[in-house]
């Protein structure tokens, strides 16, 4: 039996864990039933730049996509400069070594994003009740440690690592 284990309580996105670790667990805790997604991911940042030239497709670059497939994986951006919604995205398109699409709301705006591209889990919660969702076997492996994304203020985490 595991003995270490530690927790972590998040109000707002960031890193919670800043070293290789295993998550075994997460609560969430919604105030509202608000449909949110909450994304725990390796804290691996890519800093990169983004443009939406008028119609509901963004174009990201960043140092690599390596590993990122179209029409499955799912990307945590959030915002540098400019008015993109900080959010968790499927990649529509994944055109070259460093640049992907995502679908976003009809904008004209470009800036600076730090992208999050391997997901942990991901987890939905639509009711203003907490859940504890259980990470089976030795958990997923944070090999940069983990950061959590919050969608709202409406919603905050425990994570349960080690």
């Amino acid at each position: 039996m595991q003995t270490d284990v530690k927790s972590y309580h998040n109000t707002v996105s960031g890193v919670a864990v800043p070293y290789r670790t295993r998550l075994k667990g997460v609560v969430v805790s919604p105030s509202t039933s608000v449909t949110y997604n909450t994304s725990i991911v390796d804290n691996l940042p890519l800093a990169g730049t983004y443009n939406i030239p008028g119609t509901t497709v963004c174009t990201v670059t960043i140092p690599s996509t390596a590993g990122l497939v179209a029409g499955v994986s799912r990307v945590v951006l959030v915002t540098g400069t400019g008015s993109l919604v900080a959010d968790t995205y499927l990649v529509q398109t994944v055109p070259s070594s460093t640049t992907f699409t995502v679908t976003t709301g009809v904008l004209t705006t470009s800036g600076t994003v730090t992208a999050y591209t391997d997901l942990l889990t991901e987890l939905d919660c639509s009711t203003g009740t907490s859940f504890y969702t259980f990470i089976p076997g030795e958990g997923v492996v944070a090999k940069n440690g983990i950061y959590v994304f919050l969608p709202s203020a409406s919603v905050t985490t425990t994570i349960f690592y080690g």
